[in-house]
């Protein structure tokens, strides 16, 4: 049966590194999903299993657990532990961390610490496609001034994370897998390793696409979602 995003269940969204449950706005908003549903996450944890006490709480039946980026790892280790109807994957890598990203990841904690989110993303902004490239990085670097009081534990969530193909292929729940064709964050491989793990994973690239995906471009990403939900 096609699930209907519009008809109130719990939506939890687990936003990606230095983003707030803002990168959702817009895609929500297309897809009609009410405000009260949403229930953001803070990625505030530098553990995996720390999320699991407020994702029990929040994560009743019928509910759709949505993750870009960091948030989309949280979300796919804990495929099997919790009873969502559905995991909604936005630029999802399931390796563990490689170890030639330690240096960045700590250089941009370090950065944020010292000149704040905003100017410390400035320079590391992927290019942007989609029809409001401007809005985007806008928000992109509200966010990360928004949410730099976590920097570090989100670095140390990034680099500690064990991998999670073994627990999708553990879950028997519909998972979507949303990535960009141009992103080089979480390439398009990464998602598709976790599509051949997870027995009822579907793909969908984002044509023209980067990591951020979802503020590039909403309508989309919602166009993609509703495609996939039809088979569910």
């Amino acid at each position: 049966m096609a699930i209907d995003p519009a008809d109130g269940r719990p939506w939890i969204l687990l936003p990606g590194t230095l983003c707030s449950g803002r990168v959702f706005g817009a895609f929500l908003d297309g897809l009609a999903v009410p405000e009260t549903a949403r229930q953001p996450i803070i990625m505030r944890h530098p553990g995996v299993g720390d999320y699991m006490p407020e994702l029990t709480s929040l994560c009743v039946p019928g509910a759709i657990i949505c993750g870009f980026s960091l948030g989309a790892i949280v979300a796919a280790h804990l495929t099997d532990r919790l009873p969502a109807d559905a995991y909604l994957l936005f630029g999802l890598n399931p390796q563990a961390d490689r170890s030639d990203k330690r240096d960045g990841r700590l250089s941009l904690a370090r950065e944020v610490a010292r000149i704040g989110g905003a100017k410390a993303m400035a320079s590391r902004m992927p290019v942007l496609s989609g029809p409001g490239p401007s809005a985007a990085r806008a928000l992109i670097l509200d966010m990360a001034d928004e949410t730099a009081g976590h920097i570090e534990a989100q670095t140390e969530l990034a680099l500690k994370r064990p991998g999670a193909l073994s627990a999708l292929a553990r879950t028997q729940a519909p998972i979507g897998l949303f990535t960009g064709t141009q992103d080089t964050a979480a390439p398009l491989a990464s998602a598709e390793a976790a599509t051949r793990a997870a027995p009822s994973a579907r793909l969908v690239p984002l044509h023209g696409l980067g990591h951020y995906a979802l503020v590039e471009d909403p309508a989309a990403c919602c166009r993609a979602v509703k495609q996939v939900f039809t088979q569910f």
